[in-house]
């Protein structure tokens, strides 16, 4: 994840307003904030809905297909932080036609967030007068 900014560099993108995501240390991909939103439910799954040309569609499918159900992976959004999710699916790609813009295509991906706990955030009790001084 260190080289970020080089592949952005290399692939003309602008981190500010990309929403990537990040796979290993090397397979990486950006889209447009503007063609995705994301719908956060109450069972900590995400929905990231991509309205995207069909050009992207097929980039998408062909990053997101290489995924195992449960595989963990990273999103960063205009560079605020990586947060860790698990992937859940993706949908079927259907397409948008309007006689105001050029066809769209839209598609979801489905990601859980991951939950990362401190290694640091437990110590064990080192007195038995206090039940409570093992909590960080």
């Amino acid at each position: 994840m260190t080289g970020l900014s080089d592949v952005a560099k290399e692939n003309n993108v602008n981190l500010e307003d990309s929403i990537v995501f990040i796979r290993g240390d090397d397979d990486i991909m950006s889209v447009d904030v503007g063609s995705v939103k994301i719908k956060q439910r109450s069972d900590d799954t995400m929905g990231f809905v991509f309205s995207i040309s069909p050009k992207q569609a097929l980039e998408l499918e062909g990053f997101f297909s290489q995924f195992a159900n449960g595989e963990k992976f990273y999103f960063d959004i205009s560079q605020t932080g990586y947060r860790p999710v698990y992937y859940r699916g993706l949908s079927k790609i259907t397409k948008e036609v309007s006689p105001e813009y050029h066809p769209k295509f839209n598609v979801t991906m489905l990601a859980q967030k991951a939950i990362v706990v401190p290694d640091d955030n437990y110590f064990e009790p080192t007195c038995e007068c206090c039940k409570f001084c093992h909590i960080g």
